[in-house]
């Protein structure tokens, strides 16, 4: 007598007679052999295979399949009946199609299962207590996902775009259509079966563009694709790995500054972070006249201030002669206009020091020797300094006078020689981000002049001269993409590192090995992952990626949803183990 082992031998050696009476009658027999026989311990390895090409071809017409077996389901009985009837005369008559069987297409669809499943069953080894588990069936379920049916699913997904939420419920609806023409092959009631089935469908359609969101956001991080991080590591600022991940993550490194010992790493590489910051805003002021400074506070303003003071120097020397023209003569009847404006003391100030210094040196040619011109550009200059620091208001107003009043003598200087124009226009952009940095130093004197994001930001709209800050509201006044930049990753803290206090407990933490040495080598761990080439090789991890891996994530992103299918066949796969 036959037994399931040769039923099962017998179906893998004439798969190619599947849909055939012999072939379904085997099946058949295999079911009934394999659901009486004893379950005999063996571990003898069994050396039949599927052919994957098998395994694929039915998930391809799995789709096919099961929305037969559901359409038998829905519709009336006397058109099943009617339908079964039809089918089978055309198989006795043409032989063009596979005579379904007495239970019609569902007893068929339950027969292909039974018969693919002892194929499988033959080809995996038994073990010692005589369990066979075949697994997940990839290559099915690889068939499942490119059959025509579930791509066509998948072409219905969202339009490019979409949020992780629109994502997840395209999916969600996917893996439910799915699931519904997922082919019902086991001997429970089919309204049950089904309705698990799509469920799993809904739920594993739902999870497949969340996970794939995940895979998305280890492919191109959020950090490799932040502009304003991008912006500071070009400044040369190198930020924690906290403040590189940014949101839940630089709110944890923050409480852990607390921490003894780890704190007091992770305050020097954020010090480190905020002393590069000051660097590189005061380095747009000195870099601009290319003197590159290396200092920061007090200190690396007042070397930024001299650099650009000298560039102004030097670009006097480039004057050959300066020769007065029309416009600088229209230009200066207008600015003397505006000063009348002034109270009449500063008026009287104003006229004289134009009188005495500017038009006492001016020759009867209209023109002004090379080494005249520097002399008189520096003391107009010295004029506009001392009165616009000053506390009175009519003071601030004259030293503005004189600042417009320099403006006009370096442009008319400009007209008369390209190369001084250069060197001018250089130390003017110099002096323009100086004056910012100046400003932001100024805020924070307490701190000996290393300020914060907000501390330049204040001082950057203080500069804004466009009417009514325009500039600063359209995000474009000067050394606002920096302080910005700064103001969004660095924050506004200035870290606290190893004051008295946090020695103390540094202290504790290090005597707290007498209860456990794991405490203090954990803290030291810790500790050196926020040494600089730590930090250099975290932030490596998350923040460089090649030019493509942005649009490969986005490409997964929005394929996503096509995965519906393949989320809900496996989720049902997995239970079924």
């Amino acid at each position: 007598m036959a037994t399931a082992d040769d039923y099962a031998a017998w179906i893998v050696k004439n798969a190619d007679k599947q849909g055939t009476p012999e072939f379904e009658t085997v099946a058949r027999a295999y079911a009934a052999a394999k659901q009486d026989a004893p379950q005999a311990a063996s571990a003898e390895p069994r050396t039949a295979k599927v052919d994957p090409w098998r395994s694929v071809g039915m998930g391809l017409a799995d789709p096919v399949h099961g929305g037969a077996q559901l359409l038998t389901k829905m519709l009336p009985e006397s058109v099943v009946s009617a339908g079964n009837n039809l089918n089978n005369w055309l198989a006795d008559k043409t032989g063009l199609v596979a005579k379904l069987p007495e239970g019609g297409v569902d007893q068929q669809v339950r027969e292909r299962e039974a018969a693919y499943q002892a194929e499988r069953q033959a080809a995996t080894p038994k073990t010692a207590g005589g369990q066979q588990a075949p697994g997940v069936d990839w290559w099915r379920m690889a068939g499942n996902v490119a059959s025509p049916v579930n791509l066509a699913l998948g072409a219905a997904g969202p339009v490019a775009g979409a949020g992780l939420a629109t994502r997840s419920a395209a999916g969600a609806g996917l893996g439910l259509a799915s699931g519904l023409l997922n082919p019902v092959t086991n001997d429970g009631d089919f309204a049950t079966e089904k309705a698990k089935q799509a469920g799993i469908g809904l739920l594993g359609g739902a999870a497949a563009p969340v996970v794939v969101a995940g895979v998305g956001r280890v492919v191109s991080p959020a950090a490799s694709v932040n502009p304003r991080l991008a912006l500071l590591r070009n400044e040369g600022v190198d930020t924690s790995i906290g403040q590189t991940l940014g949101g839940r993550w630089n709110a944890a490194e923050e409480k852990l500054m607390s921490v003894p010992i780890l704190g007091d790493a992770i305050a020097r590489a954020r010090a480190r972070s905020l002393d590069q910051f000051n660097g590189a805003a005061i380095n747009r002021a000195s870099g601009a006249v290319g003197q590159p400074i290396d200092d920061i506070g007090q200190a690396g303003v007042a070397r930024a201030a001299n650099a650009v003071g000298g560039a102004y120097d030097d670009a006097a020397t480039m004057v050959p002669n300066v020769r007065f023209d029309q416009q600088f003569v229209n230009d200066l009847t207008q600015l003397r206009g505006m000063a009348r404006s002034l109270v009449p003391d500063m008026r009287r100030k104003f006229e004289d020091k134009l009188r005495d210094v500017v038009g006492g040196r001016t020759s009867q040619a209209n023109a002004m020797l090379p080494d005249t011109f520097k002399s008189v550009d520096s003391e107009i200059g010295g004029l506009a300094a001392k009165y616009g620091r000053s506390t009175v208001a009519s003071e601030q107003e004259l030293g503005d006078a004189f600042r417009q009043l320099q403006a006009l003598l370096r442009d008319q200087a400009s007209r008369t020689n390209p190369a001084y124009a250069d060197a001018l226009n250089a130390a003017n952009a110099g002096y323009a981000n100086l004056v910012r940095v100046e400003g932001a130093a100024k805020a924070a004197k307490n701190n000996s002049g290393v300020f914060t994001p907000a501390q330049l930001n204040g001082a950057v709209q203080s500069a804004d001269n466009s009417v009514r800050k325009r500039a600063v509201s359209h995000g474009t006044a000067l050394m606002q993409d920096l302080a910005d930049a700064g103001q969004s990753v660095i924050g506004n803290k200035v870290p606290n590192s190893f004051t008295t206090d946090r020695a103390m407990m540094a202290g504790g933490a290090l005597g707290s090995y007498l209860l456990n040495p794991a405490i203090p080598a954990a803290l030291l761990g810790g500790a050196a992952l926020y040494s600089p080439p730590a930090q250099a090789l975290l932030r490596g991890l998350v923040a460089s990626r090649p030019d493509a891996a942005e649009a490969v994530a986005r490409l997964l992103n929005q394929a996503s949803p096509a995965l519906g299918p393949a989320g809900g066949l496996l989720g049902y796969q997995m239970m079924n183990q």
